[in-house]
């Protein structure tokens, strides 16, 4: 206790004494039996009050110990079964949870992963994928300041997420991978890889590239084989080594109809080959015959032009052309114009787009002519002031043009604008709003209005080419900003009343993969209507069986998951049951199991990881090996930790009945003896 605190409650007795002496002896000629009883009250009340008052501490330690936890990842995934594992995987498991001295020694926290990772003892090996990444991304969060190694008990082969062993090796924790199926190097030849685009253009030929592997001692020749249906679109012969055991294959193909065309990639086995299903694989491609162009009429150059037409473009239906305003004869042939920084010399281009009602896209930035936009559209205006401010986004969830998502604006840099008072109208959709010198406003920075019969979308400052670039870095990928910029074209270049009822899907999923169709519906001003009765109909080519489904409304959306539908080609209608709106298509569920395409155990990509650990590799017949080197790691050790807090020495609680009960006492004596 500190000398302070003691020297309180000193004064606090000497304090409570003399007010019971002064009220009850001082100056009292009758000092007999009673006033003692009431000064004995009444110095326990006040100086009880006081402790309270003071509420002395004392400072506590308490000593505990911390085992290491011992992680068991345990791979869920179909090929365990595959291999026929499955019962030895769950064994080795429980032989390692219920070993009495792995008890004593740390935390056996277990996991099961497939496509996600899961806090759960529960084995069924049928998941229909394998994300090894999210394994180490998802322990990575759990055990960031605790001693953790891990068993990853799997058989190495993922089938989704980046390069298993860069993920491992940004983990912290010791790996140690437990090698599950067969390890030996048969024949195999196997597709890995179809790369096609989803679209292609009628009488254009169309590019497929396909990536071959080969595992053996010996030389090997085959044959591969494209078909559409029963016809042979190109053949030809290859050859393997164990030196030369992959190939590129690069193809192009005749789009010569318009729909969706259903492809087969066939591989000849060899003799001694024991894994025949990584031989074939299929791809679709929609063939169209036509293509959304967009122009671009910009001011100045920037690097945002760039990064708008590569956003445009990741979309292989839309074409883009950069043009600066002085090219700029006509607008006919585009069905979307981008105006980026518009000055004076884009009054022509404005007035005949106002003239035909048509869509456009507005940018502005510190470059824009304000005192000519001003006049040129009644839909903003800015006040001139020659300054330019910085942006920052904030994502409205009210944005009804059409489904979007916090793609993570909140850590976005901000753009440059124009500095001075906005005046927009209240019934603009806004998707992003600004934040200004760490203020939130209700000023629009992004989104969509109405001008007179046409649709504006906007984005009022420039440097979104830093915004993508983030995207990028954030995920590997610039797919989330390009379709943010993609909806946004979809919505301005749609025309006509039947694409108010937008339908998204794939034509061709494998077996292995979510099956989930979207649809966006919106009213006659091109506004999501959240009310809207969507149902899909469906129809099996084979069986000629028919289901209607109703479709779910998830954030601005509707959707409806198919994933429990058979393998097989099905015919579907998406209608709007009030309005009567529809959109027919047509897909196939391929009867693939991306898990059955391992014909052994990636021994070499764990033997990596356990390499870059410093750890050993093992198999599940090693359990008495894995268990001693465990149990001798020093670093695994366990801790012996402190944690200290100030502890209250008296609890209020009882200080305070002591002051009501004295209290209480003092007035009930006096009240009986007639003093009151």
């Amino acid at each position: 206790m500190p000398v302070s605190t003691f020297l309180l409650i000193l004064l606090s007795f000497v304090l409570a004494l003399v007010v019971a002496l002064f009220q009850y002896f001082y100056k009292t000629k009758k000092r007999g039996a009673k006033n003692a009883i009431f000064g004995g009250l009444r110095f326990l009340a006040t100086f009880a009050l006081l402790v309270l008052l003071i509420n002395p501490k004392m400072n506590s330690t308490r000593y505990y110990t911390e085992k290491p936890a011992l992680v068991l990842a345990v791979d869920n995934s179909s090929s365990i079964a595959t291999f026929g594992a499955g019962e030895e995987v769950r064994n080795f498991a429980e032989a390692i949870r219920g070993d009495r001295e792995l008890q004593e020694n740390f935390d056996i926290v277990f996991f099961s992963f497939g496509k996600e990772l899961e806090q759960s003892d529960s084995l069924s090996f049928d998941a229909p994928q394998t994300n090894l990444p999210a394994v180490f991304n998802g322990l990575s969060a759990l055990y960031e300041k605790q001693v953790a190694p891990t068993l990853l008990i799997t058989d190495g082969n993922q089938t989704l997420g980046e390069e298993m062993a860069f993920v491992a090796a940004r983990y912290r924790q010791p790996v140690l991978p437990v090698v599950v199926g067969d390890t030996l190097n048969y024949e195999d030849l196997g597709i890995s890889r179809i790369n096609v685009n989803k679209y292609a253009f009628l009488n254009n030929r169309f590019p497929v590239e396909i990536i071959l592997n080969y595992s053996g001692k010996s030389s090997a020749a085959t044959k591969l084989e494209i078909l559409e249906g029963s016809s042979v679109l190109h053949s030809e012969q290859l050859s393997f080594s164990p030196q030369d055991n992959s190939e590129v294959i690069r193809v192009e193909l005749m789009a010569g109809a318009v729909g969706v065309h259903n492809y087969s990639v066939r591989l000849q086995a060899v003799d001694a080959e024991k894994n025949l299903l990584n031989n074939t694989r299929e791809f679709a491609v929609e063939v169209i015959d036509e293509r959304t162009k967009v122009l671009i009429a910009y001011s100045i150059l920037h690097p945002d032009l760039g990064a708008l037409q590569n956003a445009i473009e990741s979309n292989r239906q839309r074409e883009v052309e950069l043009k600066p305003i002085a090219e700029v004869e006509d607008a006919k042939e585009y069905q979307l114009v981008i105006l980026y920084q518009p000055d004076a010399r884009f009054k022509t281009l404005m007035d005949l787009l106002q003239s035909q009602n048509q869509n456009y896209f507005l940018i502005t930035g510190p470059e824009t002519d304000w005192n000519f936009l001003n006049r040129q559209q009644d839909l903003f205006d800015q006040e001139l002031t020659g300054q330019s401010e910085e942006f920052f986004p904030i994502w409205s969830e009210n944005f009804k043009a059409f489904q979007t998502e916090d793609i993570g604006y909140q850590d976005f840099p901000p753009l440059k604008g124009n500095f001075g008072d906005f005046n927009a109208p209240e019934n603009l959709d806004v998707l992003l709003y600004r934040e200004v010198q760490g203020l939130e406003t209700d000023v629009p920075l992004m989104g969509v209005g109405a001008a007179g019969n046409s649709k504006v979308a906007y984005i009022f400052g420039a440097d979104i080419w830093r915004w993508r670039s983030l995207v990028f870095r954030k995920t590997g990928s610039f797919e989330k900003f390009d379709e943010l910029i993609g909806k946004m074209v979809q919505l301005l270049a749609s025309k006509g009343r039947q694409d108010r009822l937008l339908v998204q899907y794939e034509p061709l999923y494998n077996g292995s993969e979510e099956v989930v169709i979207s649809a966006d519906y919106f009213d006659q001003s091109f506004i999501f209507d959240p009310r809207a009765r969507l149902e899909i109909a469906l129809e099996n080519q084979q069986t000629n069986e028919q289901r209607q489904i109703p479709l779910l409304l998830k954030g601005n959306s509707y959707k409806v998951d198919l994933s429990s539908l058979p393998a097989g080609d099905y015919n579907f209608s998406v209608r709007e049951t009030t309005g009567g709106l529809a959109r027919s298509g047509s897909f196939r569920i391929l009867d693939f199991d991306v898990e059955q395409q391992f014909g052994r155990a990636n021994l070499e990509k764990l033997r990596q990881i356990a390499d870059q650990k410093g750890e050993q590799l093992y198999f599940l017949q090693d359990f008495e090996q894995l268990k001693q080197d465990l149990l001798s790691n020093d670093s695994y050790a366990t801790i012996q930790k402190s944690r200290e807090k100030d502890v209250s020495l008296i609890d209020w609680k009882y200080l305070l009945g002591i002051i009501v009960l004295a209290l209480g006492a003092e007035w009930f004596l006096r009240k009986y003896y007639g003093l009151i």
